[in-house]
């Protein structure tokens, strides 16, 4: 009796342990952390394309460590609005499409086509966000705990793009105080900055 209760145990053990490092080799990153709001929304695999999405948001466009991302970030980012996010190189981010599943995709993005401005010959591409879709809930779901997420989730809502006007006043106001270090604003960012610079230097370059 006193074997099979040890072999019980050291089996539930052992499946502890399996599932537990499934999920961390899924998600592909020790430090990374889903927080409630993104389990309660998303599948495994589009938790792993999230992570994909905000690791590149932090190294490819931001150029910075995950330890120094809250710390810099600020003065980081206006010098990156200065530029119009020129240094960001466009194959890059066609890319970071390319490396996560469609299904992720078509549930944080939509893809909308606009003329060119000088001719009426062809059009270009950009992305707003995909109404009701997991993103959509997902912020929702984060405006309960964060205030700058439910004012940009409302003018998003309302704007029915990635309203940058509003990213603006919380990235260039020192006063406003939301925690950089947490993986939900982070995911926000990452979403947004993303489009935003896919708008400027992929789909602007294709105005003239």
């Amino acid at each position: 009796m006193i074997i099979e209760t040890v072999n019980f145990w050291k089996i539930n053990t052992i499946k502890i342990s399996f599932i537990a490092l499934s999920f961390s080799v899924l998600l592909g990153c020790k430090a990374y952390q889903p927080t409630k709001e993104l389990q309660a929304v998303f599948n495994l695999q589009e938790l792993k394309d999230l992570e994909t999405i905000r690791t590149f948001f932090i190294k490819d466009i931001m150029d910075l460590k995950e330890e120094d991302f809250h710390l810099t970030f600020r003065s980081k980012i206006e010098r990156l609005e200065a530029s119009g996010f020129a240094t960001i190189s466009p194959k890059k981010i066609k890319q970071l499409f390319n490396s996560i599943s469609k299904s992720t995709f078509d549930e944080i993005w939509e893809i909308k086509k606009q003329k060119r401005s000088r001719n009426n010959e062809g059009s270009y591409e950009y992305f707003v966000p995909k109404r009701n879709s997991k993103y959509y809930d997902f912020l929702n779901r984060v405006t309960e705990h964060n205030s700058m997420v439910k004012q940009y989730y409302d003018t998003t809502i309302k704007a029915g793009d990635f309203n940058h006007s509003s990213m603006l006043k919380y990235t260039s106001d020192n006063t406003l105080d939301f925690d950089l270090k947490n993986t939900n604003v982070q995911i926000v960012m990452a979403i947004h900055y993303i489009s935003i610079c896919y708008e400027n230097n992929i789909a602007n370059q294709l105005i003239y």
